[in-house]
């Protein structure tokens, strides 16, 4: 059954890659601009000044929208996965050799799909900030917040490399 699918899903190649690539785009840049302008700074500052009510106000407030944001990053990762999964499966691309795809798979494997459960468990599930704030526990909600920040940590310079290196690699297919 699935053989007789193949070749409708590959008259649709061209399409599948150009949702790839829009997806690509969405997930890799559409929460720059909120984490450089926004979410940083008011994590940064709150982290400075403890004790200052306002800024760690402005803190909260910036990452419960950020994580409402991040929604669009996350679905668009799905929508990634699916079709890279298709456009890997109508192509018969061999993932034992070398190759700019392998590259780009195992990329996602090893180092983007770990990365990303933990951010949308710290954005959406057990680290959802507005669940959190909701339900009046307050430290729980700080423990999350210092996880996330760790996480953006040990992310934003991953992030800073890898998603130029996988577009470098998905454009010049230099293997």
């Amino acid at each position: 059954m699935l053989d007789d699918l193949r070749p409708l899903i590959a008259s649709f190649y061209p399409y599948l890659k150009a949702i790839h690539v829009f997806s690509a785009a969405l997930w890799s840049f559409s929460t720059v601009v909120a984490w450089i302008q926004f979410l940083k700074p008011a994590l940064v500052a709150a982290r400075r000044n403890p004790g200052d009510e306002a800024l760690r106000a402005r803190r909260n407030e910036a990452m419960r929208r950020f994580d409402r944001g991040a929604v669009i990053e996350h679905v668009a990762l799905v929508v990634l996965i699916i079709t890279a999964g298709l456009m890997l499966w109508v192509g018969g691309f061999d993932l034992t050799r070398l190759s700019y795809v392998t590259g780009k798979v195992w990329l996602g494997i090893l180092v983007i799909l770990p990365m990303e459960a933990i951010d949308i468990y710290l954005s959406h599930l057990g680290g959802n900030k507005d669940r959190l704030l909701a339900a009046g526990d307050s430290e729980h909600f700080e423990r999350i917040m210092h996880l996330h920040w760790i996480f953006f940590r040990v992310t934003e310079p991953i992030i800073v490399v890898l998603i130029p290196i996988t577009f470098f690699i998905a454009i010049v297919k230099p293997f």
